[in-house]
């Protein structure tokens, strides 16, 4: 990206930037979530609740300690960490195991993740991409 933006570059030292190198707006990925849920028919819902319970959930998956996980969601007492982790059933360890195996294929072949919503295509999300990542 950098290359590309040659002297338009500006550097942020950022993982995750724009395409001339600046932050990116958080509030396009509110925006985008907020389509997402649209998209698929889910109520309204506040970003960083099902950020938090995806953590604790995958942490705890992980076998990470609950002390360890307060610590990361920025709990101070054990009660509030457990109303966000989710147990270790086999079935749920299960659905860890194939999450794992659909973000990170352990071969060439193995199949496309599904998309974000069933209504979207491959295109309409690369076209929210773009947007969102457009140098205003």
């Amino acid at each position: 990206m950098k290359e590309a933006a040659g002297d338009a570059w500006q550097d942020y030292n950022l993982v995750f930037c724009r395409p001339d190198g600046s932050p990116i707006d958080p509030h396009d990925d509110w925006e985008e979530f907020k389509e997402l849920l649209e998209e698929a028919g889910i109520t309204d819902r506040r970003l960083y609740d099902g950020s938090r319970h995806t953590t604790g959930t995958i942490l705890n998956e992980l076998k990470v300690d609950m002390p360890t996980i307060m610590e990361i969601l920025r709990r101070t007492q054990i009660s509030q960490t457990r109303r966000y982790v989710k147990g270790r059933s086999h079935l749920s360890q299960d659905a860890m195991r194939r999450m794992g195996d659909t973000f990170m294929p352990g071969s060439a072949t193995a199949p496309e993740p599904p998309t974000e919503t069933g209504t979207e295509t491959r295109d309409r999300r690369a076209a929210r991409s773009r947007a969102r990542r457009r140098i205003r």
